[in-house]
């Protein structure tokens, strides 16, 4: 059958390939990818503000690219997503450098360096329209500043990628000076997620400098922290190989030795949404937090309760299209041979983070959480209602055993009413609202409190030693120290 040859304009497609959806961070976490997958040890991010009008380069020191090689490294599409890929190939789509830097910037040089030499190429989009829709690379660094090109020369091998014309993909609102700066704050904290396997040594040991300060590690899963409850490893076996599965509930904010301490391990975005799963691919992190569209007729969604719930996957790259990784490398979503064994494991590490958010860190801990006598009940056995008091709680037997028939009913008829009258639409609203409010225990209270109940405890007819027992396991004086 006749066919016609109809080619893309290169300045058409490449502006709406800038549209894809990269912030600056995920774009310079992109280009990374390429570092790592050259052998790199060392990559240096820099960025200058240049009078309002930004330039930012990228320098690793990995084994570079010789000029036909790079050339193909250039070419939009590359090898294609369907290329067999080696285990330290972060790629998949071929786009990610190109694709990546122009969402920020207009004009894009990568000058790379081997032993057989140094070559660079440079996109050009305003070139590309007055070229008429061709696809014409520049061959050389289009007069790349001196200062720039010998922040390469100097190093026996490695790629230098410099972003230039940058206007973040906007086209009137620039950021402030201010707005700037923090713009790469976040890229230092969002480098220090995405690669902290690789930054803390789990994988291929590597060093990452923001304009020349070390960007640090941020471990999700605080697995060095002895109040974490890490579940077993758990294998799958799904479309495209083999899963990993780890499940961990991180400490309560109790467990946590100062607010700043507390702050850091939310994360990014906060404690809330950065709960949920992070897949892992070659130890290179993909999605950060969610919960994947898991939870059976009604999805999950980031609540409070279960903002301790951490869940690592690992996948290999030979699994990209069943987990359907995008372009950013930034969305995954499990095949649906895979969903019910995750759904378990995540029930399971969400129940527990449930109880340690509520029991203030005390699940499973060495502490005398197990017998704590609490005076709420949560759905009991039999009730008709939610929330109950338990009538068998010490205060109120105790209460009971000193009252006459009157006054028996009318704490009856009190319990009864504050069972009736829990103000179950108004808490859910104020946490859907403003969160659950993480209230310090204060200490000083805390003990006032315990010693006017043990006197009261004492003047009906407890000795000293019965009031330090039942107290010692009663909540909240549980968390009294010294109560023994």
């Amino acid at each position: 059958m006749p066919t016609r040859a109809v080619p893309p304009s290169a300045a058409a497609l490449v502006g709406s390939l800038r549209g894809v959806g990269y912030s600056l961070e995920t774009a310079i976490a992109d280009i990374l990818d390429n570092s790592i997958a050259a052998g790199a040890k060392g990559i240096e991010v820099q960025w200058e503000w240049n009078d309002g009008e930004p330039v930012g380069w990228i320098l690793d020191d990995g084994s570079g690219m010789h000029s036909d090689r790079l050339v193909e490294a250039m070419r939009f599409g590359g090898i294609g997503p369907e290329a067999e890929r080696s285990a330290e190939d972060l790629g998949r789509f071929g786009l990610g450098l190109k694709t990546a830097s122009l969402s920020q910037c207009r004009q894009l040089t990568v000058a790379s360096k081997t032993t057989s030499g140094l070559a660079s190429f440079t996109w050009d989009l305003d070139q590309l329209r007055k070229n008429g829709g061709g696809w014409d690379l520049i061959e050389g660094d289009a007069g790349l500043p001196e200062e720039i090109r010998n922040q390469l020369k100097s190093k026996k091998s490695g790629t230098l990628v410099v972003w230039r014309k940058v206007d973040f993909g906007r086209t009137t609102d620039r950021p402030s000076y201010e707005s700037f700066l923090a713009d790469l704050q976040r890229v230092d904290a969002h480098l220090g997620m995405v690669f902290h396997r690789f930054l803390a040594g789990d994988a291929r040991s590597l060093k990452i400098t923001l304009n020349a300060s070390r960007v640090p590690a941020w471990d999700p899963f605080l697995e060095r922290d002895e109040s974490t409850i890490r579940n077993p490893e758990q294998y799958i076996n799904g479309p495209g190989g083999r899963v990993l599965v780890r499940g961990f509930v991180l400490p309560h904010r109790d467990r946590f030795r100062s607010e700043i301490e507390f702050e850091k391990a939310g994360g990014l975005d906060g404690w809330t949404a950065q709960q949920g799963f992070y897949v892992y691919r070659q130890k290179r992190l993909l999605s950060a937090g969610g919960w994947l569209g898991l939870g059976g007729s009604r999805a999950w969604t980031r609540d409070e309760t279960s903002r301790l719930a951490r869940i690592r996957i690992d996948i290999p790259n030979t699994a990209d299209h069943d987990w359907r990784i995008d372009v950013r490398k930034a969305i995954a979503r499990p095949p649906d041979a895979i969903r019910k064994p995750l759904q378990r494991i995540a029930e399971d590490v969400r129940r527990k983070a449930r109880e340690v958010f509520v029991h203030r860190g005390q699940y499973g801990s060495r502490q005398k959480a197990a017998g704590v006598s609490r005076i709420w009940q949560v759905n009991p056995e039999g009730s008709k209602r939610r929330y109950t008091m338990r009538r068998d709680h010490e205060l109120i037997q105790l209460i009971k055993g000193r009252i006459d028939k009157t006054g028996f009913d009318l704490l009856e008829g009190l319990l009864d009413l504050i069972e009736r009258t829990v103000p179950v639409d108004r808490v859910w609203l104020d946490v859907t609202e403003r969160g659950v409010p993480d209230e310090q225990v204060d200490s000083s209270e805390l003990v006032s409190a315990a010693l006017s109940m043990a006197r009261l405890m004492e003047r009906a007819g407890l000795s000293p030693l019965e009031v330090v027992g039942r107290l010692s396991t009663m909540d909240p004086f549980d968390k009294v120290e010294g109560i023994e």
